[in-house]
C-alpha cells in the first residue's frame, strides 16, 4: 500500500508549522487546534493507495506517512484539559511552575485539586507537558479514582512523545469512566498515531456512540478505514463529518485527496477548493487540486496552482514536479507547431 502523492519536504514543512503552534504559549486551545490543525492538513489523509497509473501521482516516502499519523495524535491535545469541578480563579493567574512541583496555595483540598488542574493547563499550554504530567499525578495520587486526572495525564503523555503511557493512562480512564467520550476519542487517535488502524477504529466507533455529533471521531475514522483500504467507509465517514461540523477544513482535504486517489477528480477539486477557502495559500492543498486540474486536462488552471504551491513552498518536489511537467509539455507542442 503505497502513500498518495507527497514527499519528505511535504512534511517537514507540515513539521514547521505545527512547531510554531506548539511554541505558542498563552493561547486558548480552541485557538491551538485551528492552528494545529491547518498544520496538519497535508498530514491527515496520506496512505490511499493509487488506482491510476501514470505519473501525475506518486508515491510518497514513508515517513510522511509516519509523520502526519503523529500529528494526528498530538493535535488531539488541543481539545483541551478537562476540569471536574469549576474553575475558581481566573486561569491568568495561573503560571506553570518551572520545577514540575506544583505552586503552594491556600484553600480547601477540592480548591487544591483546581488549583493543579489549571497549572497543568498553563504548563500544556506553554509547551511543557511533561511538567503537566508530574502535576496531574499528584492529582491522580491524592485520588486514584479520578478518571478524568488520567485522561488529562494520558493527553499530557501524548504531547510529550510518551505514547505507550499515553494509552495505558487512556484505559485506566475509560476503565473508571466507560462514557468519557474524550478518553475513547484520544485512545483511538493514539492508536491512529501507531498504526493499530482496527483499534483505532473501535474506539472512534465508541466515542461515536457516545456522542453523534463528534465530527472529528467521523474524520479520524475516515482517516483509519483509508490506511486499511476501506474507501467507502471512509467516504461516508468524511460526508458525515462534514455534515456535522462544514467548517472541518481538513476533512475536506481529506476527502479532496481520497477522490483524487480514485480518480474522481471533479469531486477532488470541489473538496480541495472548500478546504482552500480558509487558508488559500496551502501549498499541498493547491498541488493536490493542480493534479486533479491536470488529469482533467485543464493544464492553465493546473499550472497556476502548481505556480502558486511553489511560491508558498519553492521546495515541495510534487509541485516542482507537475510545473516542469506541464511546462515541458507545452514547449514540445509550440516546437511542433
Amino acid at each position: 500500500m503505497g502513500p498518495l502523492q507527497g514527499d519528505a519536504h511535504d512534511a517537514e514543512t507540515a513539521a514547521d508549522a505545527l512547531a510554531k503552534a506548539l511554541e505558542a504559549s498563552g493561547q486558548d486551545w480552541k485557538v491551538a487546534l485551528k492552528e494545529m490543525t491547518d498544520a496538519c492538513k497535508s498530514c491527515h489523509e496520506t496512505s490511499a493507495p493509487t488506482r491510476r497509473k501514470g505519473n501525475i501521482i506518486s508515491s510518497a516516502q514513508k515517513a510522511y506517512g509516519n509523520i502526519a499519523l503523529r500529528f494526528a495524535a498530538i493535535a488531539l491535545f488541543a481539545l483541551g484539559l478537562l476540569s471536574p469541578v469549576n474553575v475558581t480563579r481566573a486561569e491568568s493567574e495561573v503560571r506553570c511552575p518551572e520545577s514540575g512541583m506544583p505552586i503552594e496555595t491556600l484553600g480547601s483540598e477540592k480548591e487544591q485539586r483546581q488549583v493543579l488542574y489549571q497549572q497543568a493547563k498553563a504548563c500544556v499550554n506553554g509547551g511543557k507537558p511533561l511538567q503537566a504530567v508530574a502535576l496531574l499525578s499528584r492529582v491522580i495520587k491524592s485520588d486514584p479514582t479520578d478518571a478524568v486526572a488520567y485522561l488529562n495525564r494520558g493527553s499530557a503523555q501524548a504531547a510529550a512523545g510518551e505514547v505507550a503511557l499515553a494509552l495505558s493512562d487512556f484505559s485506566v480512564a475509560i476503565n473508571l469512566d466507560p462514557n468519557l467520550v474524550e478518553a475513547w476519542y484520544n485512545r483511538g487517535t493514539t492508536f491512529t498515531h501507531i498504526r493499530r488502524f482496527e483499534s483505532a477504529i473501535a474506539d472512534f466507533t465508541e466515542a461515536i456512540r457516545l456522542k453523534p455529533d463528534l465530527a472529528l471521531a467521523y474524520c479520524n475514522r475516515g482517516l483509519a478505514n483509508v490506511q486499511l483500504g476501506r474507501y467507502d467507509e471512509a467516504l461516508v465517514d468524511y460526508v458525515v463529518a462534514i455534515d456535522r461540523d462544514p467548517k472541518l477544513t481538513y476533512c475536506y482535504f481529506n476527502r479532496g485527496s481520497l477522490y483524487l486517489t480514485l480518480g474522481d477528480y471533479q469531486k477532488a477539486i470541489n473538496d480541495l477548493t472548500e478546504a482552500l477557502k480558509e487558508r488559500g495559500g496551502d501549498p499541498v492543498a493547491l498541488t493536490r487540486r493542480a493534479q486533479a486540474y491536470e488529469a482533467l486536462g485543464r493544464k492553465s488552471e493546473a499550472l497556476d496552482d502548481f505556480r502558486a504551491a511553489l511560491d508558498a513552498n519553492p521546495k515541495l518536489e510534487s509541485a516542482r514536479e507537475g510545473f516542469d511537467r506541464i511546462v515541458t509539455e507545452q514547449q514540445r507542442s509550440d516546437r511542433h507547431k
